[in-house]
């Protein structure tokens, strides 16, 4: 699922010369050279960020969500083991 798309104004309708990788530490960088002597540096970093975080009760085989911290509270939803 993409959550967020960008454009770059400026690079419509350029001519790509190459494009180059490289690695810096947990850093992928991206130069797109163009034609003009320009080029587009895109560099794309590892991120983490909490999917799920809630607050169950068990209860008969059944696990019951008491608090849905990302999502707002659910009391009732059910889950299963």
């Amino acid at each position: 699922m993409f959550t967020e798309q960008n454009r770059y104004p400026g690079v419509e309708g350029k001519t790509v010369e190459y494009i180059q990788t490289r690695n810096e530490g947990d850093t992928l960088y991206f130069h797109i050279r163009f034609t003009d002597k320009t080029f587009l540096g895109i560099s794309v970093a590892p991120s983490v960020r909490v999917h799920s975080a809630d607050l169950y009760a068990e209860s008969s085989g059944d696990y019951e969500v008491l608090k849905d911290y990302v999502h707002g509270t659910q009391p009732g939803k059910k889950a299963k083991k």
